[in-house]
C-alpha cells in the first residue's frame, strides 16, 4: 500500500520480515483523546472529524462506539475508501471536501498538513481537528477508549472502571493472536509463517466459542468494548479472511456459540448500518494482499445475519450505563425477541 518517508509517499510494501512473518506498524499517532477533546466533541462543535473506512476492522470498531455513545452529529464522519493508488483516497463528499482537503485526494496528504517531515504508514482510522489541522490520534483503541469517555455521550459505558483491566487483557489476546492473527496468516510470505499464524487464528476462536458456551457476551450478561473489537473481525471472517487470507479450516457458521454470539450483535440496534459487505470484499480483494492480480472479487459465502441468535438462557441482553452520579452499573435494555 505504500508509505511515507519525511513527508514524500512511496509506492512500496515491504512489509514483512525476512522469515517471511507479516509485521504490522504500530500507530504513530497513539495519542489518547484528553478530556477538553472530548469535551468540544461532546459541545458538536465540528472541530473534529473521524475520517475512516467502511472496509477496515479497526476503523469498524471506532464506527461502532460513535454509533452506540450516540455521537454521530457531534463527530462527522470523513470516508476513506476506493482503490488505494496512493493509499487510502478521500470521499469527495465528506465534511473535509473543502478547505481541510482542497486539491488533496489521499490520506497521506493529512499526514502530511499535520506533520511535513511524517514517515510512516497512512493508516485509519483517524481523528482530525480542522482548526489546528493536525492528526489528534490514528490508535483505534485509543480512540475507542476516548469516546466512551466523552462527557454526556449516552448513557452506555463500554469499558467500565472496574472491569477495564480484564478487558485491557482480552482485547490484547483476542488482537494478537486473532484480529492481527488474520492477517499474519493472509499475508505470510512463507509456509512456516501461515502455518504458526493460522494455528494461532483456530485456537483463538475455538476457546472463545467454549467461552461463549455459557454466557451471553465475553464478560457475561453486559455487552462492553470487547465485544464490539471482536465483533468486527468476526463479521468479516466468512467474506473475506476465511477466502482471501486463506483461514480455510472452519467458517465463523461452523462454531456454534460464536455464530450465534455474533448474529446477537449484528442485530443489536443500529449496528447492521455501520456494515457494508461490498466495501469490505472490495477493500480486501482490490488492495489487502498480493495475489489477486486480476482483481476478481470473490462472491460472499451465503449467511444469514438476521437468523434468531436464540441466547436469552444465556441472560437478558444488558449493558453497563452511567448514571447522573457518575455510578456504573448493569440496566437492562429492552428485550428482543431470538
Amino acid at each position: 500500500m505504500g508509505f511515507l518517508i519525511d513527508g514524500r509517499w512511496v509506492d512500496d510494501d515491504d512489509w514483512s520480515s525476512g522469515s517471511g512473518e507479516f509485521t504490522r506498524s504500530g500507530s504513530t499517532a497513539d495519542n489518547t483523546l484528553s478530556h477538553d477533546i472530548g469535551s468540544e466533541i461532546a459541545g458538536g462543535t465540528g472541530r473534529f472529524v473521524l475520517v475512516a473506512s467502511l472496509s477496515c476492522p479497526w476503523s469498524h470498531s471506532v464506527l461502532i462506539a460513535r454509533t452506540l455513545k450516540g455521537l454521530e452529529e457531534n463527530l462527522p464522519l470523513q470516508i476513506a475508501g476506493g482503490p488505494r493508488v496512493q493509499g487510502y483516497a478521500l470521499d469527495r463528499s465528506g465534511p473535509l471536501a473543502h478547505s481541510e482537503i482542497g486539491k488533496r485526494q489521499h490520506i497521506h496528504e493529512l499526514y502530511v498538513e499535520s506533520d511535513p517531515s511524517y514517515s510512516g504508514r497512512a493508516t485509519v482510522p483517524i481523528i482530525w481537528d480542522r482548526q489546528d489541522k493536525q492528526i489528534v490520534s490514528n490508535d483505534s483503541a485509543k480512540i475507542m477508549r476516548g469516546l466512551d469517555d466523552v462527557p454526556k455521550a449516552g448513557a452506555v459505558v463500554l469499558a467500565p472502571e472496574f472491569l477495564r483491566h480484564e478487558i485491557d487483557k482480552l482485547n490484547a489476546l483476542i488482537y494478537t493472536r486473532l484480529s492481527n492473527g488474520v492477517y499474519r496468516a493472509g499475508l505470510a510470505r512463507s509456509q512456516a509463517a501461515y502455518n504458526e499464524a493460522v494455528a494461532c487464528v483456530f485456537d483463538t476462536l475455538e476457546n472463545l466459542d467454549k467461552r461463549l458456551e455459557t454466557r451471553r457476551y465475553l464478560f457475561g450478561s453486559a455487552v462492553t468494548e470487547t465485544d464490539w473489537r471482536l465483533f468486527t473481525t468476526l463479521v468479516r471472517f466468512d467474506a473475506v479472511y476465511a477466502t482471501h487470507f486463506r483461514c480455510t479450516r472452519y467458517r465463523l457458521t461452523d462454531f456454534p456459540n460464536l455464530w450465534a454470539y455474533a448474529r446477537d450483535l449484528y442485530q443489536w440496534e443500529g449496528i447492521a448500518d455501520t456494515i457494508d459487505f461490498s466495501e469490505i470484499l472490495a477493500g480486501y480483494y482490490l488492495n489487502d494482499g498480493d495475489r489477486n492480480p486480476h482483481r476478481i472479487i470473490a462472491e460472499r459465502p451465503d449467511a444469514d445475519w438476521l437468523a434468531p441468535p436464540v441466547r436469552d438462557h444465556l441472560g437478558s441482553r444488558t449493558v453497563f450505563a452511567r448514571h447522573e452520579t457518575l455510578d456504573v452499573m448493569e440496566r437492562s435494555l429492552p428485550e428482543k425477541a431470538d
